[in-house]
């Protein structure tokens, strides 16, 4: 796969204010699937992406009832293997890597001297000595330039396979049976965070079961060369069952349901795991790694803000930036909303943010200025969405 030359990490627009050149968006292997589906491509992180197809709702419903298919293509792999890599994940990252059995994945953060979340990753164990980052597209480069930099074990390996491996994500309640009738059935009894490897209509996939919707679903990982054919026998046999490709705007709906974390508006190097709520992504057993001291201390009771869901009581659409207030105190805000919207399914008004811990008990009466107006809503246990109970493994 040839990819656009590179740019430097601030031209990620058409007409870049630092530096005043015109910045080449990158392409995934999909680009011409997307083309001939009719996506409608927008710039994120620099990568020229599909925002949506049929429309962003009509995909975020065909998620929740049948499926769709995702290029995550744009995402960072990256692999550390050798005797040393185990070590060396533990120590930069936050979770317990030696937890992990050969074909388990858990979900991770890598985080700075402070504490502050440099990025959350996904860690698959694939062999005994050899792990494979799933990194978010706008940090791949700074970590891989920060794992590279606190590398010091000679009997590892870490190499980028961003480009020569990609990766799609099949989503929703028939996408186990759409990948079975290409022929995985190893899917079959798949267990959440788990992988195998499979042949998935004769092109030879690592499928885990992970997603970012909070449906059934599955990532798979095929050498970049084959995925425009996967894709395809993918649309090809999932046509009868429903399946559509689905693009970031539909993507971006269902994990708001879900209340899973978006880098670069719900956490980033200024917030903590801790804070972000994410605490069992963190494990103070197992040794010392990169930002324990800052993160043990709030444990032990520094903390001062919490993340947390609310849903407003009136029909409105909060947004990115909005300020969260207290009815007790309704001119100066308590936080402000990291990320909201109107969900479709349930219609009403959700969203996410910090608030200091006072504020943070689900029940807690809070308003939100959209406009002018103040719409009063309440702090709620998230996922806000939880799909109905099935017999799935």
């Amino acid at each position: 796969m040839a990819l656009f030359r590179r740019t430097p990490p601030w031209c990620l627009t058409s007409n870049c204010w630092v530096c005043g050149k015109i910045a080449i968006m990158q392409q995934t292997p999909l680009i011409t699937q997307h083309r001939s589906a009719g996506g409608k491509l927008v710039d994120f992180a620099g990568w020229e992406m599909p925002i949506q197809y049929s429309g962003v709702v009509d995909e975020y419903h065909t998620v929740r009832s049948k499926a769709g298919l995702f290029d995550v293509s744009h995402m960072g792999r990256l692999l550390a293997s050798g005797p040393g890599a185990a070590a060396f994940l533990q120590r930069m990252t936050t979770n317990d890597v030696g937890k992990l059995a050969v074909g388990q994945a858990h979900y991770s953060m890598v985080c700075n001297e402070q504490g502050g979340i440099k990025d959350d990753i996904f860690v698959y164990r694939l062999k005994p000595d050899e792990y494979l980052l799933c990194v978010n597209a706008s940090n791949r480069e700074k970590i891989l330039a920060w794992l590279r930099d606190h590398q010091q074990d000679k009997t590892m390996a870490f190499e980028d396979h961003s480009a020569a491996l990609a990766q799609i994500a099949i989503q929703g309640p028939l996408s186990r049976d759409i990948l079975v009738a290409l022929g995985g059935n190893a899917v079959t009894s798949l267990k959440l965070h788990h992988t195998c490897e499979t042949t998935l209509g004769s092109i030879h996939t690592l499928v885990a079961r992970t997603g970012y919707t909070g449906e059934l679903g599955f990532e798979l990982y095929v050498d970049a060369d084959r995925i425009g054919a996967l894709w395809d026998r993918l649309m090809e046999q999932g046509h009868t069952s429903g399946l559509k490709p689905a693009g970031l705007g539909a993507r971006d709906l269902l994990r708001l349901d879900m209340g899973y974390l978006l880098y670069g508006n719900d956490i980033g190097e200024d917030t903590t795991p801790l804070e972000a709520g994410v605490d069992w992504t963190v494990n103070f057993q197992k040794g010392e790694f990169v930002g324990r001291p800052r993160l043990q201390a709030q444990k032990d009771g520094q903390l001062d803000r919490r993340f947390v869901g609310f849903e407003l009581l009136e029909k409105a659409v909060p947004r990115h930036g909005f300020k969260i207030h207290s009815p007790q105190a309704p001119s100066d805000p308590i936080g402000e909303i990291t990320s909201g919207n109107l969900s479709p399914l349930l219609q009403k008004g959700i969203g996410l943010g910090y608030v200091p811990l006072r504020y943070a008990e689900p029940g807690t009466p809070i308003t939100i200025d959209i406009r002018g107006k103040a719409v009063p809503g309440q702090i709620v246990k998230t996922p806000f969405y939880r799909k109905p109970k099935t017999k799935s493994v």
